[in-house]
């Protein structure tokens, strides 16, 4: 006879509650966009939030966080500014994704003391105020395995990953749906040398059908193509680039908030320079780019209403949910896509805030880094005001004879110009330390056949060293690039591609100082292809180097003859061109820019470093033989030798036996 199971008063009710619990995550949830989840449960709690309440989406924040949480987005990134909200919207956007969505996150912050204070100021309040995330999380409050600083797992079988960036380790053994970078621009470049954070990151989605990479930073310091702002590099590789537009409140033409000071525009957020500070900062304003009319913080946060946000491409979207091309048809969401916002769109900041911030920040160069950095949210390019011109040219030298050395490698470099061609030849000695040796200027008309003969004329002469011989330049680079680009193919067939090589300019990052085809294109010439972005990067380092040496030798330096070939022109065209921000097809891009300068010692300067990494890599030049000097003018001559004096054992021993 079985006993049938009594269960008290007590029993019954928690079976209930469980029973319940267990059929309520079989339920199908009215879909929501992560706007629309986040307005309806997401809190700002006291820990984090000036003002604790419930939360509402800002107008320029919609489109962002309902991009976070569009399926068919797989990368976000966000180049921002300070006081705009993005660690508030990834919060909401975690709440989201595990309450709403059942998916596996991981967050990553620069470090483990970060990633705690966000766990214990960030997770755990979101968690306890957002009563849809509560609910499915039993053990707040408690130390228990599912509720700890690196790691949340919910009652849905869902689990939030919690790490710091700086091991390799926190970016193993765990597999998610969705990977988040908060503050990407403060993690290391190189994770111990076993890569950058994103690729470590986002190697952890594979596998995932939902998968979704966010990242979002303030920029930081561009301190080359090796070493780049990790935000800046991130969001320009996009497929989109997003910028907001908003209406002037007169015209009603929407526009790019943009800032004034600086830039010689006659638009933007701007102030009246008179008075105290304080007045200064209330007369912030924003000028019209149509109609010229000034309008106040408070007539753009109503403006931002009718806002949009579009990339240069004509893509289009007022929510981030539905696009739209540049002929206002529906289209697909882009699976990657980029937003740039700087305080100026902030509805918690006012321009005021801006106006003491750059009045306060603008006198140093720190200051003026952070105000670029966390107001503008721009990335920071540091200035060249290293490269003195004056100071260069007065680091020439006298050479003993045309090239200072008996041993070493020359090469040549030729820029096309509409009514000339210029040429240097510089001398290679170990670790591309370089020489100056000539500097000739060809004038004349490059459609004709003489100056083409001149040219060669010029390229195959010898250079005297100090022992009385001569020495022939093994390579030379001629630019394709100008209004002859067919007299130079002929040039280089006629007398010997590969003694007389045809180049031409890619400014692209990353991009090797020089590739060379492995076949003739179709005028038969094998036409090189120079990183310029990276040989100037190079060079400008070298530069830097060079003017701050305390030593007369050392690899990467630069020397100069003490001739009228160098004068102070030289050096001022060789410094004219600066690595710059400027907004190509609506992307803010680091180019390096002469602004109209003229700069023909600069560009024959990548040419030859070009020509040495051609020799290198193709040729089996060893620059290590090369030497400033000879190892045996170091070494002691044999017959100054002094013999060795043994050692005390030695002697000691010796002693022992000869008293033997």
């Amino acid at each position: 006879m079985t006993q049938s199971l009594i269960l008290s008063p007590q029993q019954r009710t928690k079976l209930s509650e469980a029973i319940s619990r267990a059929l309520s995550f079989l339920q199908v949830k009215e879909p929501l966009t992560a706007v629309e989840w986040a307005d309806q449960h997401f809190y700002l709690s006291a820990e984090s939030s000036y003002i604790k309440g419930k939360w509402k989406t800002r107008p320029y924040q919609v489109a962002i966080l309902n991009a976070m949480g569009h399926p068919d987005i797989e990368e976000i990134n966000w180049e921002k500014s300070a006081r705009v909200g993005y660690t508030k919207l990834i919060v909401a956007a975690i709440g989201y994704f595990i309450e709403h969505k059942g998916r596996n996150i991981a967050l990553w912050q620069p470090d483990d003391g970060a990633r705690d204070s966000f766990s214990k100021k960030h997770i755990a309040p979101m968690i306890r105020d957002v009563k849809p995330v509560r609910s499915i999380f039993p053990w707040l409050d408690q130390k228990h395995s599912n509720n700890t600083i690196e790691s949340k797992v919910f009652e849905t079988q869902n689990q939030l990953y919690l790490r710091g960036g700086k091991a390799a380790k926190n970016f193993r053994e765990i597999s998610v749906d969705v990977a988040i970078y908060d503050e990407l621009s403060k993690f290391d470049k190189d994770i111990e040398k076993e890569g950058t954070s994103l690729s470590l990151g986002d190697k952890r989605l594979e596998g995932s059908v939902f998968r979704k990479s966010i990242r979002g930073s303030t920029p930081a310091e561009h301190v080359s193509d090796e070493w780049p702002c990790l935000i800046h590099e991130a969001a320009s590789k996009a497929l989109y680039y997003m910028r907001r537009y908003v209406p002037c409140p007169h015209c009603k033409t929407h526009q790019v908030l943009m800032w004034a000071e600086g830039k010689k525009v006659g638009y933007g957020l701007s102030y009246d320079k008179e008075g105290s500070i304080e007045d200064q900062a209330r007369s912030a304003h924003y000028v019209c780019q149509s109609c010229q009319e000034r309008f106040y913080y408070k007539d753009y946060l109503a403006a931002d209403e009718q806002g949009f946000w579009a990339s240069e491409e004509g893509l289009k979207t007022y929510d981030g949910i539905i696009y739209f091309d540049e002929h206002g048809e529906v289209v697909e969401a882009p699976r990657s896509i980029s937003f740039h916002c700087w305080s100026a769109y902030s509805h918690d900041s006012a321009w005021s805030r801006i106006i003491s911030d750059w009045i306060r920040y603008k006198g140093t160069r720190e200051g003026l880094k952070t105000f670029v950095n966390t107001t503008l949210g721009e990335v920071w390019i540091e200035d060249q005001g290293g490269l003195d011109p004056v100071v260069l040219h007065r680091r020439r030298e006298y050479y003993p004879a045309e090239v200072p050395f008996d041993d070493c490698i020359i090469t040549q470099a030729v820029d096309s110009q509409g009514d000339r061609l210029e040429i240097e030849t510089v001398a290679w000695l170990e670790g591309e330390e370089r020489y100056s040796i000539s500097y000739d200027i060809l004038p004349g008309d490059q459609s004709q056949p003489w100056i083409w003969e001149q040219l060669h004329k010029r390229l195959t002469r010898s250079f005297k060293t100090p022992n009385g011989s001569l020495i022939e330049p093994r390579i030379a680079m001629i630019d394709s690039g100008g209004h002859f680009t067919d007299q130079v193919y002929k040039f280089c067939k006629r007398y010997g591609p590969r003694r007389f090589v045809a180049i031409k300019g890619a400014s692209t990052s990353g991009k090797p100082v020089i590739t060379m085809p492995k076949k003739r294109n179709e005028h038969g010439v094998f036409l090189g292809i120079i990183g310029t972005d990276t040989a100037k990067e190079t060079l400008y380092s070298r530069l830097i180097q060079t003017i701050e040496s305390e030593v007369p030798h050392a690899p990467g330096m630069w020397h100069w003859p003490m001739t009228d070939e160098y004068p102070q022109q030289y050096f001022d065209q060789l410094t004219n061109e600066k690595r710059t921000l400027k907004y190509i097809k609506g992307r803010p891009t680091i180019v390096w820019d002469a602004n109209k300068k003229r700069n023909e010692p600069w560009d024959l300067a990548v040419y030859n470093l070009a020509a040495i990494r051609h020799l290198q890599a193709r040729n089996g030049i060893d620059l290590s033989l090369y030497k400033t000097k000879p190892d045996t003018e170091d070494a002691e001559p044999e017959e100054t030798k002094q013999p060795e004096k043994p050692s005390r054992s030695l002697r000691d021993i010796a002693a022992s036996m000869n008293r033997g």
